[in-house]
């Protein structure tokens, strides 16, 4: 960051993350005040934080809140034990805050994967805010309701940018610091294994073992064993909930194959949408094959070259931005605020557009296959805001699940712009 901005831009930087996080403090980040809460619960009355009956959280002052079912690792909750014991704004701004400054540093993160390009200031600051207008929505909720994925896609980068250091031993800690957090980058070990590194996923294994085994210090063998068996009843999916998902605001796969090839209802919202009325069983096969060509599509991201490292930066980035953008289309329960993992395939495409800007003057010249799906992407996943469009017609898109035809629209712009098209723009 000191070799990007002079001192003085540095401090009005800090200052706008200050304001922002004030900014959001007010909306009380709903669900990092759960995982405070579930830490009370386990260090001071070694309750049961995945059971809706034990989450009642006695703050210091003496107030009862009840909150919903805790569904993180037991040593994500106990580690925010201390910052608890500060007043309730305090905590929530230093969450927020935390979670600003991890933003910015993920910029500058994705940036060494282009550095020729981005090493002059003005044009990272272009591309940086290129990819925040394209995303401004998925960042809000992560602030509106505290959530992790900021950190999780933070975690995971670095893990890859060290990795690609052979710094192994710290990878892997940064990986396993994001599957405690939330159990979905355990997947990434396959794409390490898969790119012909061990270590990374060695040491990830040894430092996730490490972190999860860590409580039984503090608390007992017995009660963290314990807890560990009810987080894994939470996060097993073959939960009934994961199966037939009902809620209102779901996205994936799963939520939006259902919805429109059988009739499952909404939980909220009346109505028909449904195209076809297979069976439950049916819509599950589908699922499970699309679920497959997802996966299937990250063999062609990636060449058909299994056990190879790429020295190549730009594709690097290019399959593990795709790896990223799937997460929340694939893994079941995944609200709008998980679609921030489409942020690093947001800052690829800002790269891309950026170079045609400078090469012809405007984005408007980007080829039309690229440009439409991406114009798409910004209306149906920024602009269908409940601020914008009215409560009427936000829950209809809910109730459509409008987002996901988003990132889908996202997904054939991304698939679109190779790294050999953003390494002959930076070459003219």
């Amino acid at each position: 960051m000191k070799e990007l901005l002079n001192q003085k831009q540095r401090l009005y930087l800090l200052l706008f993350l200050i304001l922002l996080s004030l900014g959001f403090t007010t909306q009380q980040a709903a669900d990092y005040r759960i995982y405070v809460a579930a830490g009370r619960v386990m260090i001071d009355e070694k309750a049961n934080p995945y059971s809706d009956y034990d989450m009642v959280e006695t703050e210091p002052d003496g107030k009862v809140t009840p909150h919903a079912q805790y569904r993180y690792a037991p040593i994500f909750g106990m580690s925010l034990y201390p910052i608890s014991l500060l007043p309730k704004q305090a905590y929530i701004f230093l969450w927020l805050f935390f979670n600003a400054f991890l933003l910015v540093k993920s910029l500058t993160l994705f940036k060494e994967f282009f550095s020729k390009f981005l090493d002059q200031p003005k044009t990272l600051l272009g591309v940086s805010t290129i990819s925040i207008i394209l995303c401004i929505r998925l960042i809000g909720q992560n602030f509106e309701l505290g959530q992790t994925t900021i950190i999780l896609v933070f975690l995971s980068f670095y893990a890859l940018y060290l990795s690609n250091k052979s710094k192994d031993i710290l990878a892997g800690l940064m990986l396993a610091l994001a599957i405690i957090t939330k159990i979905m980058p355990l997947v990434l070990i396959v794409y390490f294994v898969f790119r012909g590194n061990v270590k990374t996923p060695i040491y990830t294994i040894i430092w996730t073992i490490a972190l999860i085994l860590l409580p039984s210090i503090f608390v007992g063998w017995e009660y963290n064993l314990y807890l560990m068996e009810e987080w894994y009843g939470i996060i097993n999916p073959s939960n009934s909930e994961y199966t037939l998902e009902t809620k209102t605001g779901i996205y994936n796969l799963s939520a939006f194959i259902y919805a429109y090839l059988t009739e499952m209802p909404d939980d909220k919202i009346s109505g028909n949408r449904n195209i076809f009325s297979f069976s439950y069983d049916v819509a599950g096969y589908v699922t499970h094959s699309i679920r497959g060509l997802f996966i299937l599509l990250t063999l062609q991201f990636t060449k058909w070259t299994p056990f190879q490292r790429s020295s190549n930066l730009k594709q690097v980035f290019w399959e593990f931005g795709y790896i990223c953008l799937a997460f929340p289309l694939i893994f079941p329960a995944q609200n709008k605020y998980s679609f921030y993992y489409v942020f690093p395939a947001l800052f690829y495409l800002s790269v891309y557009l950026y170079q045609v800007k400078k090469e012809h003057g405007s984005f408007w010249k980007t080829k039309n296959s690229i440009l439409i799906p991406l114009i798409v992407y910004f209306a149906l996943t920024n602009l269908t805001s409940s601020n914008i469009i009215g409560k009427a017609l936000y829950d209809q898109t809910q109730f459509y699940k409008v987002i996901t035809f988003g990132i889908i629209a996202l997904l054939i712009a991304y698939t679109q712009v190779k790294p050999s098209m953003l390494k002959s723009n930076t070459q003219k």
